[in-house]
């Protein structure tokens, strides 16, 4: 049996649906925002009396328009106000986001209060907490599916967690229900909808005429209720994107959209080295008592190898994992190995004993080509498949993004890659760089670079480039309201011809900015008001942060820095807690060093190799 994640599936809808292009009309929002708006919802319909919808619409006259403003000013007082002076600092440079979240938070309370209106004409005799109880199913409600088909080697265990699910009197239908805050991915959205028609129809019989309705709020509402019939004509194309996540399509691995082709394979391990380590692996887990099989299939990364794996009945993967670090002892590798699920399958990744370079030289033709009008993304690793992953800094998942990695992690070789790719695809009319080096160390090679947006700054001066960075901002955010344009890419495509009038990209990378905030309070407190200003409004307006740290402690990354860099890069950490930290997953404290990292937007992390540039190399795309 294979398993799969709704996130995974998620992932690759989103994609499919054509990534951050395909995205709908409504405003814009955060995570933060988007997690209190689900957070709303359901403290409204959850079984607190002291949150919930009941005692409101008890104390006022039965009418609509009654029962939606007593709602409004319930919410507000009981949930919105604390969660927004919560988190007034992170905030406070979100202003528009957040008018659009108290809209979206009033038309979800009309859209409850006519809900419920609905559900009292329905059923006149019932008590208001009797039809709350009755409606609303639960939220956050965990589903699961086990589907087969008769082309798969095998089934496949599908486990998600669906916003809400409804049992409407008035249809006497129940109902999956996607809360959607902000801009939606239509086709993304509709075809993870079918996923949870599915789910339900599992967990209950009575569901298999279940209705899906998509509510988004953006902020105004959109409802589209698509019935049984229509959700289960979208289930082919469904199960074809579950059976290729599961590996049981027949294609072979590609890259992310966007990414050109790799221009060569990684060397694959001799056969004699590999039957040695697949033996090895396999006695290893026999003697803890956890015995499985081994697929005679592997994956040969740069740095590590993939093994495929069935463990016996009774082993889970859960109890793999905690043996990894005894399992070590018998393998003789520098590090533990790694157990994760991957496409439905048990993969235990080992250091190959030839690690092969990857060189920024040999990978080059893979990069993102020239552009005219430049681009924002940048590669981020090879992956065990040979192929290079790349990101997009103008994506909404990753315009911040937060590097960590302690002292011959590969860290600094990783930011110089990282600006080597974009400086191949750009020039100084398209991008330019702001660059934070408190050591010193970092960029030598860019002091002279015709892509310096600012001098690079050393030690004193970062809060001063930061307000420089917000002044510019605001400035191009101007511009985007005069031309009409509601981003970066957008107003340049209108005034690219046009001289001086189209404004490059700005990425600021600061290395070690840990030596910045552990400073005294106010110097700190400065500083991250700066970034949550930045973090919340620069992507439209295409500045960017990259910030790094050799350190992952809780008071590095906490509030501010975490909530505003999505983001992650995570090299080799000391500990199983900085990795939580960093990716909310173990994983990173057993990478091998030397650029083996681990990446994460949305989904699960993605392990990869990251690129090495020479500094003659680098000095060259600098002063191009």
């Amino acid at each position: 049996m294979r398993a799969l994640t709704v996130t995974d599936v998620r992932r690759r809808l989103y994609w499919a649906g054509g990534g951050p292009q395909s995205g709908g009309v409504g405003a814009p929002s955060t995570a933060l925002l988007g997690r209190m708006f689900h957070e709303l919802y359901g403290a409204l319909t959850g079984p607190d009396a002291r949150l919930n919808l009941v005692a409101p619409l008890e104390l006022t006259d039965p009418s609509l328009a009654s029962w939606r403003q007593a709602l409004v000013d319930h919410a507000f007082a009981t949930a919105l106000a604390p969660a927004l002076a919560q988190h007034e600092v992170v905030l406070q440079a979100a202003g528009t986001e957040v008018l659009h979240f108290w809209t979206a938070a009033q038309e979800l309370c009309g859209w409850l209060a006519g809900l419920m209106h609905a559900q009292r004409t329905a059923d006149p005799s019932s008590s208001l907490e009797a039809l709350r109880s009755q409606t609303f199913a639960g939220c956050e409600v965990e589903l699961e599916i086990e589907l087969t088909d008769p082309q798969w080697p095998e089934s496949i265990l599908l486990q998600g967690r669906a916003d809400a699910v409804l049992a409407r009197r008035t249809d006497a239908r129940r109902c999956v229900l996607e809360l959607k805050l902000g801009r939606t991915h239509p086709e993304a959205d509709l075809l993870q909808g079918c996923l949870y028609h599915l789910m339900l129809m599992q967990r209950d019989a009575s569901a298999s005429d279940a209705a899906l309705a998509m509510v988004s709020f953006e902020p105004q509402p959109r409802e589209q209720v698509f019935d049984a019939l229509q959700l289960r004509q979208a289930q082919h194309a469904l199960k074809a994107v579950l059976a290729e996540l599961a590996g049981f399509a027949r294609t072979a691995p590609g890259p992310q959209p966007g990414s050109p082709p790799t221009p060569g394979g990684v060397p694959a391990v001799a056969t004699d080295a590999l039957r040695e380590i697949r033996r090895k692996l396999a006695a290893a887990f026999s003697e803890y008592g956890a015995p499985l099989s081994i697929a005679e299939e592997a994956a040969c990364g740069p740095a590590f190898i993939r093994f495929f794996a069935t463990p016996q009945r009774g082993v889970s993967v859960t109890r793999l994992a905690r043996l990894a670090t005894n399992v070590w002892m018998r393998i003789g590798t520098s590090q533990a190995p790694q157990v994760t699920l991957n496409k439905g399958r048990v993969a235990i990744d080992v250091e190959r004993p030839d690690r092969q370079a990857v060189d920024f030289s040999t990978w080059r033709s893979a990069l993102p080509p020239h552009a005219p009008g430049g681009t924002a993304r940048f590669a981020v690793g090879v992956s065990v498949d040979g192929v290079l992953q790349t990101a997009d800094l103008s994506d909404s998942q990753s315009p911040h993004l937060l590097v960590v990695g302690t002292t011959g992690s590969g860290k600094s070789e990783w930011l110089r890659a990282f600006l080597a790719s974009l400086m191949v695809a750009n020039t100084p009319a398209t991008l330019r760089l702001a660059l934070i080096d408190p050591k010193r160390l970092a960029f030598p090679s860019l002091e002279q670079s015709a892509f310096l947006w600012q001098p690079v700054v050393y030690d004193e001066g970062a809060i001063e480039l930061f307000d420089r960075l917000i002044e510019e901002m605001e400035r191009r955010y101007a511009l985007l309201q005069k031309s009409g344009a509601d981003d970066l890419a957008r107003y340049n495509a209108l005034h690219g011809d046009d001289a001086g009038d189209a404004c490059p990209r700005i990425v600021c990378v600061c290395d070690e900015f840990a030596d910045l905030l552990l400073r005294d309070k106010p110097t700190r407190k400065a500083l991250e008001d700066r970034v949550a200003r930045l973090g919340v409004k620069g992507r439209a307006a295409g500045v960017h942060l990259v910030f790094a740290t050799q350190r992952a402690g809780r008071e590095i990354l906490k509030g501010t820095i975490d909530s505003n860099l999505p983001g992650r890069v995570a090299l080799s950490v000391p500990r199983e807690i900085d990795s939580r930290l960093i990716i909310g997953e173990p994983g990173a404290e057993t990478l091998l060093g030397k650029g083996d990292l681990l990446y994460k937007d949305i989904g699960a992390p993605v392990r990869l190799q990251g690129l090495l540039v020479r500094r003659d190399e680098l000095e060259a795309l600098a002063n191009c």
